[in-house]
C-alpha cells in the first residue's frame, strides 16, 4: 500500500512540475523579454558564470518616469558598484577611491539581453519555444534561439511568465557537445517592490567628494565617423555604434565599430600599432569571447565578440577604408 501510495505521489509531483506551456509565438515572447527587462521593478541576487569564473552580484533595478535606474554591487572580489540610469553609467571603486563614467555602447546588463527589435532575430535565429521552468521560486518560459548559422552561439531564456522579465539565460556552444558558455542567473528575486530612491543612489556617492573622477571615457565616447568599414559581415549583424574613443594608456584615438544581430555584438578596434610585435595574425577563443587581431598597414585591427572565433577572424580579414562620398 504504500509503494502504491509513493507511486501516486510521485506521478502527481511529475505532472504539477511538468507544467504545459502557454501558448504564444517566440517574437511576441521576445517582445515580452525586452519589456520586462526595461520595465520591470525589482531587487535581485545575480550569479555569472562562464568557463571557471563565476560572480555574484545584487542588482535594484526601478523604473521610473519612463527611466531605468540601477544599481549593480559586486559580492566577489574587488569592490565594484555600478549606477546606471538608462545609459548613462557610473562606476565606482571604492579601494582606488576612483569614479569612472561612461555610456552603454555594446555592454549587456543582464538580465537587458536584447539589443534589436525581436522581429530582426529571426535572421540570424529559428525561434520556438521551450518549456516551463521554476527558477528562483518563480515559473518561467524557455525561449530558444538556434542560429541558422556557424557564425554565432546558440542562446537561452527563460521569461517569467507574469512580468516577462528573464530569470536565467544562456550561452550554448556548436553542436555536438552544446555545452554552456555563459549562464547568468537570479537566485533570489523580489518583483514589483516600491524601491525608496536611495536605495538605487551609490552607496559609495556620499563618500566619494574627494575621489578622483574620469569622465575621459564618457567624454571620448562620442558618434564619430571613423573611416573605416566591414565588408560583407556575417548576416543578420548591423553597424549599430561608429566612434572615436580614448582609452586610458593609450596616446591615440581608438576607431569603434560595434556591430550586432540583436542578441551577439561585435567589437571593431582600429588603432595604431604600439609595437612591431603587435604587428601580427593571432586568434584566441575563451570560452565565449573570441578575439582576433591583424595588422592593417601600421595599424592593427582587433576584433573581438561572444560568438565563435570564425565570426570575429571573417569580420577582421574584412576591415577596409570606408568609401569616401564624392558630394
Amino acid at each position: 500500500m504504500n509503494s502504491a501510495r509513493a507511486a501516486v505521489a510521485a506521478a502527481s509531483f511529475v505532472a504539477c512540475s511538468s507544467l504545459a506551456a502557454p501558448p504564444g509565438d517566440p517574437i511576441d515572447w521576445l517582445q515580452r523579454i525586452v519589456t520586462g527587462a526595461r520595465e520591470t521593478t525589482y531587487t535581485g541576487t545575480v550569479v555569472h558564470s562562464a568557463g571557471s569564473s563565476t560572480v555574484t552580484s545584487r542588482v535594484i533595478h526601478v523604473f521610473r518616469d519612463g527611466n531605468e535606474i540601477e544599481r549593480i554591487e559586486s559580492l566577489d572580489g574587488p569592490r565594484q558598484e555600478i549606477v546606471r540610469v538608462n545609459d548613462h553609467i557610473q562606476c565606482f571603486h571604492p579601494d582606488s577611491k576612483t569614479i569612472r563614467t561612461d555610456k552603454r555602447v555594446s555592454a549587456r546588463f543582464f538580465p537587458s539581453l536584447l539589443l534589436a527589435p525581436p522581429a530582426m532575430l529571426a535572421e540570424s535565429y529559428h525561434l520556438r519555444l521551450g518549456g516551463i521552468e521554476r527558477v528562483a521560486g518563480k515559473d518561467c518560459q524557455w525561449v530558444i534561439l538556434e542560429p541558422r548559422d556557424d557564425l554565432r552561439f546558440a542562446h537561452r531564456l527563460c521569461a517569467h511568465l507574469g512580468s516577462g522579465l528573464p530569470l536565467r539565460s544562456a550561452m550554448l556552444g556548436p553542436l555536438p557537445r552544446r555545452q554552456v558558455l555563459e549562464q547568468y542567473s537570479f537566485t533570489d528575486l523580489r518583483l514589483g517592490r516600491d524601491v525608496p530612491a536611495a536605495e538605487v543612489r551609490g552607496t559609495y556617492e556620499p563618500l566619494a567628494a574627494d575621489w578622483r573622477r574620469d569622465h575621459q571615457a564618457d567624454e571620448e565616447a562620442k558618434p564619430a565617423a571613423t573611416g573605416w568599414t566591414v565588408q560583407s559581415p556575417p548576416r543578420g549583424f548591423r553597424l549599430v555604434h561608429e566612434l572615436q574613443r580614448k582609452f586610458p594608456g593609450r596616446p591615440h584615438a581608438v576607431s569603434q565599430l560595434v556591430y550586432s544581430d540583436g542578441l551577439a555584438a561585435l567589437s571593431v578596434f582600429v588603432e595604431p600599432a604600439a609595437s612591431p610585435a603587435e604587428l601580427r595574425e593571432t586568434l584566441t577563443q575563451d570560452g565565449g569571447l573570441s578575439i582576433y587581431t591583424r595588422p592593417l598597414g601600421d595599424l592593427r585591427v582587433t576584433v573581438l565578440g561572444e560568438v565563435p572565433a570564425s565570426a570575429v577572424r571573417q569580420v577582421g580579414r574584412g576591415v577596409v577604408r570606408a568609401a569616401v562620398s564624392s558630394r
